[in-house]
């Protein structure tokens, strides 16, 4: 009696993708969550407790650290995507990537200024008067921070760039630009998180239209 072995074939599922990134849903999702939680943390009257605390710990940081974190932190200003934008131009010779990035820092850097207004939240030094300032003189609107918002734009779009092994450099980056606002004395936490996630929803949006514009001009250069 012959027996048959069946042989079951396994199918590797097709995860959607969005600029060669995986879960585009969930990094969208988790970015909205901390748009939104951070914006209730910053229209709170007064500045929860916890925040100033922790500015504080985070703002003692020694001298030292505070001038290694300075040339990292420039990553956060429009020099940053322009100079990823150049990498990519250069390494990868991907036009469209690198003509977005430049764009997506510059939405991000707009849009920041543009929740400032909105939120109208103080800088640290109007809550915490023996804050150690580091940069500037301590004034303006905190909430979000603009340096973090573009540096997280600007990681998201090198990482579509990159390989996968060197994507978690970028996000170590941008985290770095965040915290050395606070070191600074510049910023407080809640500005940090709703920075990032502005930044990575306008990178995400960036690379949607990428995407797009791929599919639809890929069809008429294969007829070509």
């Amino acid at each position: 009696m012959c027996s048959t072995a069946s042989v079951t074939s396994v199918v590797p599922i097709d995860r959607p993708r969005l600029g060669g990134l995986r879960y585009p849903f969930q990094i969208v999702s988790g970015a909205m969550v901390g748009l939104a939680t951070s914006y209730l943390v910053a229209v709170w009257d007064p500045v929860p407790s916890w925040e100033l605390s922790l500015t504080e710990w985070i703002n003692d940081a020694p001298d030292v650290v505070a001038t290694g974190l300075y040339p990292i932190m420039q990553f956060g200003t429009l020099g940053g995507p322009l100079l990823v934008a150049v990498a990519i131009a250069v390494f990868r010779r991907d036009w469209l990537l690198s003509t977005a990035t430049i764009g997506v820092g510059l939405v991000a850097w707009f849009a920041a200024k543009g929740v400032k207004r909105m939120v109208e939240r103080d800088r640290p030094a109007s809550y915490l008067p023996e804050i150690l300032i580091r940069e500037g003189d301590g004034t303006g609107l905190g909430y979000v921070s603009g340096h973090s918002a573009v540096a997280a734009a600007t990681a998201v779009m090198a990482m579509a760039a990159l390989p996968p092994r060197w994507r978690p450099l970028m996000a170590v980056v941008a985290i770095l630009v965040g915290l050395a606002r606070v070191v600074h004395g510049v910023h407080l936490p809640a500005d940090l998180i709703g920075g990032w996630s502005l930044g990575v929803l306008i990178a995400m949006g960036g690379l949607w239209v990428v995407d797009r514009i791929r599919n639809a001009t890929s069809p008429s250069m294969e007829r070509a």
